[in-house]
């Protein structure tokens, strides 16, 4: 789709990849600078790092706290994503604050942080939302059992649909949550559509799983898949009642990230 980048087999989230750009380049900063004489700074650089990162999440976590209050050891799947960059970069300037003190040294580590959080939230100003465009509802899916699920059905209201597949690492951890979810009934339907495999191969992972497959439905054609030009799973397509897909999940989502993709799709006007 248009919100992740393709590095041989593994793809990217464009935001994951400009934080990642961001450290590097800090890394790198302090590193110049203890070539120019202010070596304290390459030497607190990792912890400044962690401490961001570990700030980040916790910000994050706080501000979905009762989302994460009913499932507390999610809070420390952080491979799902959810980071809050401002209380992040915060957190890696108190850590520099307290490990160089009143000095030179922290002028120049705060300038070094400073220089790729200002690329940040530039990037995040400027590059223009992605345009993921109209869900295909032309395509048709089947059930387990081989009847047809015209995608037609879920015209007119919000709803998810996740693309995954029995030997996908990812898609099998986040697989019970959404199950779950969807058999809430919010209000927001979600369609868990298996990517290329035969039904045998599908309810047998279910049955041995323990998952129902009322929510489940077959692309074998990967039909799903090529309409949103995507070769790796899982993928989540949050689809707004008017049909514009709304937000676009490349990788595994936590309970927070699913919420979050939900309430875009509802409030999509």
């Amino acid at each position: 789709m248009g919100n992740a980048v393709a590095i041989g087999p593994l793809l990217i989230a464009l935001d994951r990849g400009l934080a990642i750009l961001c450290i590097l380049l800090f890394f790198g900063i302090a590193a110049l600078a203890g070539r120019w004489g202010t070596t304290r700074v390459a030497g607190v650089a990792t912890s400044a790092v962690i401490a961001g990162i570990v700030a980040a999440r916790i910000g994050y976590v706080v501000d979905h706290a009762a989302i994460y209050a009913d499932a507390p050891l999610s809070a420390f799947a952080v491979w799902q994503g959810g980071f809050s960059a401002p209380i992040g970069i915060a957190g890696a300037a108190m850590l520099l604050v307290l490990r160089l003190g009143r000095s030179r040294d922290t002028i120049v580590g705060l300038a070094a942080l400073a220089v790729p959080s200002v690329l940040w939230f530039v990037a995040q100003a400027i590059v223009p939302p992605v345009n993921y465009g109209r869900f295909p509802f032309a395509l048709t899916l089947a059930d387990t059992s081989g009847r047809p699920i015209p995608l037609e059905r879920f015209r007119g209201r919000p709803f998810v649909v996740n693309l995954w597949a029995t030997w996908c690492g990812p898609c099998r951890r986040e697989l019970p949550m959404l199950d779950a979810a969807a058999s809430r009934g919010s209000g927001v339907p979600i369609l868990l559509a298996d990517q290329g495999e035969a039904a045998s191969t599908v309810t047998g992972f279910l049955t041995h799983e323990g998952l129902g497959a009322e929510h489940v439905a077959l692309d074998t054609t990967r039909s799903l898949s090529s309409a949103f030009k995507v070769t790796g799973y899982p993928a989540t397509a949050f689809v707004a009642a008017d049909g514009t897909i709304v937000q676009f999940q490349i990788g595994e989502l936590s309970r927070a990230t699913l919420a979050d993709g939900i309430d875009m799709a509802r409030k999509h006007r």
